[in-house]
């Protein structure tokens, strides 16, 4: 059965709404000045979407202000929704793990671990940018082994497609090592994973 969007839409802001209330608005610090003109879970919400649709946050935040005003009749602009966005990474960050333990996937038979190739810049001359710092390197990625300035993602999903965890490391590094410090801090998230050679 085909889901139409706006129940998809409604069904999501339900779902995110019940975690975030559960898991992280009760830990969130009191900060002084306005209340924000969107809740954290209706930022969330549209973070979600913004990633499941594949567009760029530019054309998502057109399509949302033309298409779902109703829903969302307080919609930020772009550069507001950034920062919210922004702000709400590590929320939206431990919403997966909440997501994984509700619908018990660690108890699935297998994960499947994979890398994705994140650019961050299309060319860098050096081998490292002040921007990024240790974070990004150049490295090869992707179906095509191409070259480019940035990280690698790794993403542990099991066969029903739930993503139980992931790790942003530089795109230089070699995916055995990346899967070492996954499953370390998996096990023990306070624990010194190996170092790869040639790294500090």
């Amino acid at each position: 059965m085909a889901l139409d969007l706006d129940t998809f839409l409604t069904a999501l802001y339900t779902i995110v709404d019940d975690l975030h209330g559960q898991h992280c608005a009760p830990h969130k610090p009191t900060r002084p000045g306005h209340r924000p003109a969107l809740s954290d879970s209706e930022v969330l919400t549209l973070c979600l979407c913004a990633q499941w649709s594949g567009a760029s946050e530019r054309t998502f935040i057109r399509y949302a202000t033309a298409h779902w005003r109703a829903y969302f009749p307080r919609l930020l602009s772009q550069s507001a929704f950034n920062r919210r966005s922004r702000d709400l990474a590590g929320v939206l960050a431990h919403l997966v793990s909440v997501v994984a333990q509700e619908l018990k996937a660690y108890a699935a038979p297998y994960q499947v671990f994979d890398t994705v190739p994140v650019p961050l810049m299309r060319r860098c001359r050096g081998q490292r940018h002040r921007l990024f710092g240790d974070v990004a390197a150049i490295g090869r990625g992707g179906s095509d082994k191409d070259w480019h300035y940035g990280c690698k993602l790794l993403v542990a999903v099991t066969h029903q497609g739930v993503i139980t965890g992931f790790l942003l490391a530089p795109a230089s590094t070699e995916d055995h090592w990346v899967a070492e410090a996954f499953l370390c801090w998996r096990a023990n998230p306070w624990a010194e994973p190996l170092t790869p050679p040639g790294i500090a």
